[in-house]
């Protein structure tokens, strides 16, 4: 049993982080097509903004791989912290605080799924989108 919601989790996760990933391809460079506000945005890049707005932006991206990674409720519930703490944050260190723990929590799971002979791809893919999220805020933050 645990190994099917392994297997369900693997291609949710997977699926999660191609949407991801193709949305960020797709908008490198420009603002959303959907919104000019980036408390709204949920596609295209985040890297027309800075601060408080940029902070806001990739919040909305780390809530939309949270929604997608529904099957794993710890993974889901960090990326949401992860989120509403890059909301709250006033400056760099608070913001790559946020994603900095988030990336432990998402790591430790990996760690344990690996454990367990699973595949970890998936969440080796939401590890690539927080190192975006952080590489963003170090240079714009």
């Amino acid at each position: 049993m645990q190994l099917q919601f392994l297997a369900r989790y693997a291609r949710t996760a997977i699926l999660a982080m191609a949407v991801i990933f193709g949305t960020l391809l797709a908008g490198h460079g420009t603002a959303s097509a959907m919104s000019t506000s980036p408390a709204t945005t949920q596609r295209g890049s985040c890297d027309a903004y800075a601060a408080k707005e940029l902070y806001n932006c990739l919040a909305n991206k780390l809530d939309h791989v949270a929604a997608m990674s529904a099957r794993s409720p710890e993974t889901q519930s960090a990326l949401q912290k992860a989120a509403s703490q890059l909301r709250a944050a006033t400056n760099k260190v608070q913001a790559l605080s946020a994603i900095s723990r988030c990336r432990s929590v998402v790591d430790g799971i990996i760690q344990r799924v690996r454990s367990a002979g699973q595949d970890g791809s998936g969440l080796v893919r939401i590890t690539g989108v927080l190192s975006y999220a952080a590489r963003l805020i170090q240079s714009k933050g």
